[in-house]
């Protein structure tokens, strides 16, 4: 059974990284990122960028995911922007869809 966990924090080290064929790279279009990155408490999480609302490094988040036992980064599947009152939840069938 995956080992979900919750974290509540403000955001910090906020990336957007943007795949373009095989290549990976930074961007500073948000639009134009397949995955976000940022770190809640000193801990590594990762977001595909599917509907993912806009959120802002010192925001006050609480994400939930699975843990990656390689990387021991958090794999998001929802976020609650408590700064913004935004709300976010990945759902495989609808990015399966686009």
């Amino acid at each position: 059974m995956p080992d979900y966990q919750t974290l509540r924090g403000a955001v910090s080290n906020l990336r957007y990284i943007e795949q373009i064929g095989h290549t990976l790279r930074y961007t500073d279009k948000p639009g134009a990122a397949s995955t976000v990155t940022f770190e809640v408490g000193g801990r590594a999480v990762a977001v595909l960028n599917s509907g993912f609302p806009p959120i802002s490094a010192g925001d006050e988040v609480e994400v939930g995911g699975i843990l990656n036992p390689r990387s021991g980064g958090l794999e998001a599947a929802r976020l609650r922007n408590h700064t913004t009152g935004a709300a976010w939840q990945f759902s495989v069938w609808r990015t399966a869809w686009r």
